[in-house]
């Protein structure tokens, strides 16, 4: 019995920096700014050893009968790499190339994931509404390029507009014209 409260403790302890830092949506973010990532930098940002290890420690507390109180925060990979024209969904070269990466690292931690929310983003030039289709449209883009080139299914799709700018100082700036992943796992 002691055992199990000291596990609880410590377990719980170790998830309070986390669920801190994770309070706002409970999700740590990466970029990544490289046009041609590392499958394993994709793959470290998508599924950070932190997150991963409060996940195995929960496991843990739950096979011995204990109900796990901590916070654990959803990992993402923010980029803007994932590159479209002005006021167009169509993915460019240089966008597929980053998404091979992003494809490939699903593809190697299948067993891991269950769904992936694939977030489109936009600056804050045009109306929300037009925004917001853009946005969605950007993620269905990116969606269907990955079901098509590696087989990937259990993906949704949501436009974010320009709700959660990434350089609020310049609301029009290219940095805010972005996808996000956001893997269920």
């Amino acid at each position: 019995m002691i055992k199990r409260v000291v596990i609880a403790a410590l377990v719980g302890c170790s998830a309070c920096s986390l669920a801190f830092a994770g309070d706002q949506e409970a999700r740590q973010t990466t970029s990544i700014n490289s046009a041609n990532p590392k499958v394993e930098e994709v793959e470290a940002a998508l599924f950070p050893k932190e997150v991963s290890a409060l996940k195995d420690e929960c496991a843990q507390m739950e096979k011995i009968g204990l109900r796990c109180q901590s916070v654990i925060p959803k990992s993402s990979l923010d980029t803007i790499q994932i590159t479209f024209a002005r006021g167009s969904a169509i993915l460019t070269e240089e966008g597929k190339g980053f998404l091979r990466s992003v494809g490939a690292a699903l593809q190697h931690k299948a067993g891991v994931w269950k769904s992936v929310a694939i977030e489109g983003h936009t600056d804050a030039t045009g109306s929300d509404a037009a925004n917001r289709r853009l946005s969605k449209s950007r993620a269905d883009s990116v969606k269907s390029f990955l079901q098509a080139e590696f087989g990937l299914s259990n993906i949704e799709t949501m436009g974010r507009s320009s709700e959660r700018l990434r350089d609020s100082d310049n609301p029009s700036s290219s940095l805010n014209r972005r996808v996000e992943f956001v893997p269920n796992w």
